[in-house]
């Protein structure tokens, strides 16, 4: 089933036409989440590739002392970690869309069959519209 542009409209006739637009919703909202987010780990994962064997050469090469390089690793640590403290929030804010968009589908599809809204701060008819 193809989703319609408007919720307003969407009418499923059983719950298997409701399944496949939540997965559809849902299946967008992650997409769009991962397309926004993914490339924070990986790009940071390569500064710290990059930092780890540039810090290897001059730890080698005699250029810094153990103590610089510890250093320098424990800051990349301590860069790492805000990384993962900032996709973990962001984790938590996909949990919320994808919570949202659901009860959203939900939503829409009683209100236009019934014309009562559960969820006024999801479902939110133009004004002069509706039931």
């Amino acid at each position: 089933m193809p989703l319609p542009a408007d919720l307003s409209t969407f009418n499923p006739a059983n719950a298997d036409q409701l399944l496949q637009m939540l997965e559809g919703q849902v299946s967008q909202v992650s997409a769009q989440w991962w397309k926004a987010n993914s490339g924070a780990v990986s790009g940071y994962l390569k500064s710290l590739a990059e930092a780890a064997i540039q810090t290897q050469i001059a730890l080698a090469a005699g250029k810094i002392s153990q103590a610089d390089a510890t250093d320098a690793m424990n800051m990349q640590k301590a860069a790492l970690q805000q990384t993962v403290q900032f996709t973990e929030y962001m984790t938590v804010v996909l949990a919320q869309q994808v919570f949202d968009t659901v009860f959203s589908v939900i939503g829409w599809v009683i209100y236009n069959k019934t014309g009562m809204n559960l969820f006024p701060d999801l479902v939110q008819p133009a004004a002069g519209v509706g039931h």
